[in-house]
């Protein structure tokens, strides 16, 4: 085990020494699958219950927080509850940590003593494990052989328990039983074994029918919801397989649904082990290649045949092949057309800026989630040059346009006047300047008193400061008139406006959009 230093030694000694301190404190509980198969009992609700009962008993402890990681090894710290811990521990607002015993904590040898040695103390965090009478608080324990000793003990309990579950696992695959939640279509008997749901067993028959005459998951999932077929999960509730039956109000057959049922090798009387790939944590990851499985053939009452199951199977790869050549060929369309309406779409109802979607075929939507308000690409550029039109209708010609873009306008006014306000300003900060040194050469002469003359200095210099901001704030507005002045004189001196992605953008200035996909189009003229 690493040494601790001799600032971690202080930082503990300083919590150690505390006069009747009350220690922010934060449960950390774990559940590992290994758990959760071996003893039903050690629960995270039971471990919780049981760690809460414990503090309730002390007066030094006040419970701020409870970190609960399920289905998370403890071989290994990548867990996002621990995380969470950890970063309380960091911002100072939990500085002691209760478990149930050091397993909680973690089963590595190594990585649970730098936990227990380093970076507890180093943040001054004490740390009790219940069971195993461990206090950090209490020096005796922490010198001791105590810790080391548990976590080795920890660590290769993990490791045959590990086997063991391993071996449980295969002997119930030999016997061709079933550990994994049963799917839609069947039962389970008493000894674990898979037997036939005759309510709803002719409704897998039909799915797969149906997706091999060339329908959709998603017209599958429709047309099972309007027939009022029980979902998969409606019926585990009802054959008593899920406890929980409030999750879902109005059940309705999802895609995913379907997919998972057409996915499904168990439904051509094999039990198929090792099927699903996962992560360190037991996350769903994807599927594991074929030749990976374990198969158990005939351990129960097919539904389908193979052969139907792997023309089905051909179907959906082909179909996946399709999407990614076009997910493929979307990605590279985005690339090479950007969205050029970026800033300048907005829903007339709510003003929020349209979202852009570029759909499978590689058509371009936009839309507003919040009002469901929607327009495609070519509708929009339908609207704009409507709108475009209507405007030169408006000036008849373009010569009409020339006439009154070149005449005086209030962009000319406003250019005017901002012009005359930054001359005016920078002639009254020469007039302060000057100001400013005629009083210091009265001072130097000994016409001015000193702080006739600091009074004098500090309210030119305050003037000064003024005027500089209002300068700078007219040179502002001055560069934005300039420029829309410059944008005028372009269009005015056109000959003719050609509805092009080239130049029709550069006079668009705002596009909105109402539920009837008309296009309300403000332009820079």
């Amino acid at each position: 085990m690493a040494r601790v230093s001799k600032k971690v030694s202080a930082a503990q000694r300083e919590a150690e020494n505390a006069p009747h301190r009350v220690w922010k404190t934060a449960i950390y509980a774990r559940l590992s699958d290994f758990d959760d198969v071996l003893r039903n009992t050690e629960s995270l609700e039971v471990q919780i219950s049981y760690v809460k009962e414990y503090i309730n008993h002390r007066d030094d402890l006040m419970l701020l927080d409870v970190f609960a990681d399920k289905r998370c090894t403890g071989t290994n710290f990548d867990r996002p509850e621990f995380e969470r811990l950890l970063k309380a521990l960091q911002e100072r607002k939990i500085d002691c940590i209760v478990v149930k015993d050091f397993s909680r904590l973690g089963r590595n040898f190594v990585e649970t003593g730098q936990y227990l040695e380093q970076m507890f103390p180093l943040f001054g965090v004490r740390f009790i494990a219940i069971n195993d009478n461990y206090d950090s608080l209490n020096s005796q324990s922490r010198d001791g052989m105590l810790v080391p000793i548990k976590s080795m003990i920890n660590e290769m309990y993990s490791k045959d328990l590990s086997q063991k579950i391993q071996s449980c696992f295969r002997s119930k695959e030999a016997r061709g039983e079933i550990y994994t939640p049963v799917p839609f279509g069947y039962k389970k008997d008493q000894k674990n074994h898979l037997v036939l749901d005759e309510e709803v067993s002719d409704v897998v028959v039909r799915i797969f029918l149906w997706k091999k005459s060339g329908m959709k998951e998603r017209e599958i999932a429709k047309k099972l919801s309007a027939q009022g077929i029980q979902t998969p999960f409606t019926r585990r509730c009802q054959l008593g397989y899920l406890k929980n039956t409030l999750r879902v109000k109005d059940p309705a057959w999802q895609p995913a649904f379907v997919t998972k049922v057409l996915e499904n090798p168990i439904y051509t009387g094999t039990m198929v082990y090792n099927r699903i790939a996962y992560d360190e944590t037991y996350r769903k990851i994807g599927q594991n290649p074929r030749e990976s499985w374990r198969m158990v053939p005939d351990s129960h009452p097919a539904i389908i045949s193979w052969e139907l199951f792997d023309e089905v199977s051909a179907l959906r790869e082909a179909e996946q092949e399709v999407r990614e050549e076009r997910k493929t060929w979307c990605k590279q369309r985005r690339k090479n057309n950007p969205n050029i309406f970026k800033g300048r779409i907005f829903c007339k109802k709510c003003g929020e800026k349209l979202v852009c979607h570029w759909q499978s075929d590689g058509a371009l939507y936009f839309y507003c989630a919040s009002c469901h308000v929607s327009i495609s690409e070519k509708d929009l550029w339908n609207g704009i040059n409507k709108e475009l039109h209507q405007r030169m209708e408006e000036h008849r010609d373009l010569q009409k346009l020339v006439r009154k873009s070149s005449g005086k306008s209030k962009l000319q006014s406003k250019e005017i006047a901002t012009k005359r306000e930054i001359e005016q300003a920078s002639g009254n900060i020469v007039r302060l300047e000057s100001k400013k040194r005629s009083g210091y050469e009265q001072y130097v002469l000994g016409k001015l008193s000193k702080e006739k003359f600091l009074e004098l200095k500090q309210g030119v210099e305050n003037e000064i400061v003024l005027l500089k901001q209002t300068k700078s704030e007219r040179e502002k507005e001055l560069a934005v008139v300039q420029e829309e002045l410059q944008q005028k004189k372009q269009i005015a001196g056109n000959t003719e406006v050609l509805l092009t992605v080239d130049n029709l953008l550069q006079y668009v200035k705002k596009i909105e959009v109402d539920r009837r996909k008309i296009t309300y189009t403000e332009f820079v003229f």
